[in-house]
């Protein structure tokens, strides 16, 4: 129900966001930021009881919590540079775009580091 609600949210959106672009480009992308804003809040909060399932995944399976921690900071991550990459596409900045796309794939690599040092430490481990 959830989905149904900020999916008509962001269509009826989009015509006033549309006829901003026209006259104030600017407000135009004010407001599609704010739309977005309230939608990862949204977002956000249907997700606690979803973190609270996975923390018990991990829990169930022996895994230590800070490997549930990589993953949600690297969603995280990528969530952000979506919608960041996407704002700047809007404001007609494909450059300014690609360079947020290019920090968040370094900023997820930089994120998963911990966890690609453990795999491998755990890899040599089997090899010696």
């Amino acid at each position: 129900m959830e989905l149904l609600k900020l999916g008509a949210l962001c269509a009826v959106c989009v015509l006033p966001v549309t006829l901003l672009r026209k006259k104030t480009p600017e407000q135009a992308l004010l407001l599609t930021a704010a739309i977005l804003a309230v939608v990862l809040a949204r977002c956000l909060a249907a997700a606690a009881p979803l973190l609270e399932e996975l923390r018990l995944l991990f829990e169930q399976a022996g895994m230590e919590t800070a490997y549930m921690a990589v993953l949600l900071r690297t969603t995280g991550a990528a969530l952000v540079t979506r919608f960041c990459a996407d704002l700047c596409k809007d404001g007609g900045s494909q450059a300014l775009a690609s360079a947020v796309e290019t920090a968040g794939a370094i900023a997820s690599l930089a994120i998963a580091m911990p966890l690609l040092e453990a795999v491998v430490g755990l890899l040599l481990g089997y090899f010696r």
